[in-house]
């Protein structure tokens, strides 16, 4: 833990849909700050005034409106090549939660691996002990992927 201070140690895992669902929130993010950025430059070339110096020319040196056309254009270049992977990324992530037969176990998933809530905010909001919680963590990072995973169900009907 001397290179990693103050940062918790990676957990060791079986389960390979964890890593991919632990990254839906960055990936989302991602897009999200893509299209902001790409917005707000957009804004900002609409918004622009007669202060400007010169019109767009063919000097070769980028003058008035320009540099802003150019900076929308990489952005959108980056964007367009980004998104199929991010959509891809998203959609495996999509496909991986809705195969979880069981909702309780799809709520767990998505609070803990998804949208990386902490044990406490878990236990308190799913009602649960730690001893329950423990046995969860275990049955899901120790099967092979989300749908080896053998949900332990709390009550069984008598018949």
């Amino acid at each position: 833990m001397s290179e990693t201070k103050g940062f918790r140690e990676p957990v060791p895992v079986r389960n390979k849909d964890i890593p991919l669902l632990s990254r839906v929130l960055y990936t989302m993010q991602d897009v999200s700050c893509t299209e902001q950025k790409r917005m707000w430059l957009q804004d900002r070339l609409w918004n622009m005034t007669q202060k400007l110096t010169g019109m767009p020319g063919g000097h070769g040196v980028p003058q008035g409106l320009d540099a802003p056309l150019a900076d929308i254009g990489e952005i959108e270049e980056q964007y367009r090549a980004e998104l199929p992977g991010l959509c891809m990324e998203l959609k495996e992530a999509e496909d991986i939660l809705n195969a979880i037969p069981v909702r309780e176990m799809k709520t767990f998933v998505t609070m803990k691996y998804v949208l990386g809530m902490t044990r406490k905010e878990i236990m308190t909001r799913l009602n649960m002990r730690r001893r329950m919680y423990d046995g969860l963590c275990a049955c899901i990072e120790e099967a092979q992927d989300m749908a080896h995973v053998q949900w332990p169900e709390r009550y069984i009907l008598r018949t």
